[in-house]
């Protein structure tokens, strides 16, 4: 067995939740709203029926706040190229509840089958973080909230591009990327969507996610029926995560590639299609196709370090094979690398 280890990275509030005075919350309901009702999920339209009244701005203003958003761009296929990163804040007004904000729960971004959103490979395409000042603060635990809920159905998103973070903006944790969508806590769901050629950093020991990537997330990623293909980043081609389970179902992940060299004690180079560094969050592959993508170091199918041994590795009836340039593995299956309580194989082929 090959095995190198990484360290889970640990990110630290204290300093900054120090300069404020938060109150405190006396149980885990009023600790996910902030002791206060959240904000009624609004029900929002981009464009008036034809496609030059779907701009980026006005995109950017409806997920700003949450709320279930849906376009009416025409009757064609359109694409929307962004000249900013869309964020949605934690809260309404995206001040501190003890300002007057009042919790997001929601943005749901339902394109239909026929939008595609691009970075225009200058940018990312979306971002949150429970953490971040400027999208205000629900209680003193950004680091454990489970709102708001991000969820992308239906969508394209295409040509992001994360090398750096929004301007004015913390990075997720561990370094950032997420070329289409990077989160720090709060939840999110893809289903039946493309993530089609995204990036971020070239090279990083943690950083990564070409296509998504999550930080810190108490409920499960879920990325359901969904393509992702052609993505690139240090670590985590297609999806990196840390310290957030995942559960990746009936999707196909091809042809991505972790581009970093010297693994997580150089410059990446984890998990041509699927990376996880934590600690006791399982992450679970099910009725799903990985194949074609590549990594230099550990695990060009998936890469799962549980560095306590405490988080476990399932794939089910899905497909891994024909992910090449391992450098180290775990038993005979250099598809994959893992250090985990239990890996669980079940109906599937893996190489």
């Amino acid at each position: 067995m090959h095995r190198r280890t990484s360290p889970l990275l640990v990110v630290a509030l204290a300093a900054m939740l120090a300069l404020v005075a938060i109150p405190s919350v006396a149980d885990d309901t009023a600790a996910s709203s902030g002791g206060t009702t959240p904000a009624a999920v609004a029900t929002k339209v981009v464009g008036n029926g034809t496609p030059a009244s779907c701009t980026p701005a006005a995109l950017a203003r409806a997920v700003r706040t949450g709320g279930n958003i849906t376009f009416r761009c025409g009757s064609k296929p359109i694409v929307i190229t962004l000249r900013t990163t869309l964020y949605t804040c934690n809260t309404s007004n995206c001040k501190h509840v003890w300002q007057g904000g009042t919790p997001v729960t929601a943005m749901t971004l339902d394109g239909g089958g026929k939008v595609t959103i691009s970075g225009g490979d200058a940018r990312g395409i979306f971002y949150a973080n429970t953490c971040e000042e400027s999208f205000g603060w629900i209680d003193a635990h950004c680091d454990t909230q489970r709102t708001p809920h991000i969820t992308f159905k239906n969508i394209t998103l295409a040509n992001g591009n994360a090398t750096k973070t929004p301007p004015g903006f913390d990075e997720v944790g561990g370094g950032g990327g997420g070329g289409a969508i990077a989160m720090r806590g709060g939840r999110l769901t893809v289903r039946d969507s493309k993530l089609i050629n995204n990036r971020c950093m070239w090279e990083h020991s943690d950083a990564g996610g070409g296509a998504i990537r999550v930080v810190g997330q108490v409920e499960t990623t879920r990325i359901f029926d969904s393509t992702l293909i052609n993505n690139r980043c240090a670590n985590g081609g297609a999806v990196s995560s840390l310290g957030a389970p995942l559960q990746i179902r009936d999707s196909v992940l091809e042809k991505n590639r972790a581009t970093g060299h010297g693994a997580s004690s150089g410059a990446g180079g984890n998990g041509g299609a699927v990376y996880f560094d934590g600690s006791d969050q399982d992450v679970y592959v099910e009725r799903t196709r990985i194949k074609d993508n590549s990594a230099h170091e550990g695990g060009p199918g998936v890469f799962y370090v549980s560095n306590d041994r405490s988080g476990d590795l399932r794939i089910t009836n899905s497909t891994v094979v024909h992910n090449t340039g391992a450098a180290f593995w775990t038993g005979s299956t250099t598809n994959l690398f893992w250090i985990a309580r239990s890996f669980v194989r079940t109906g599937s082929t893996i190489e």
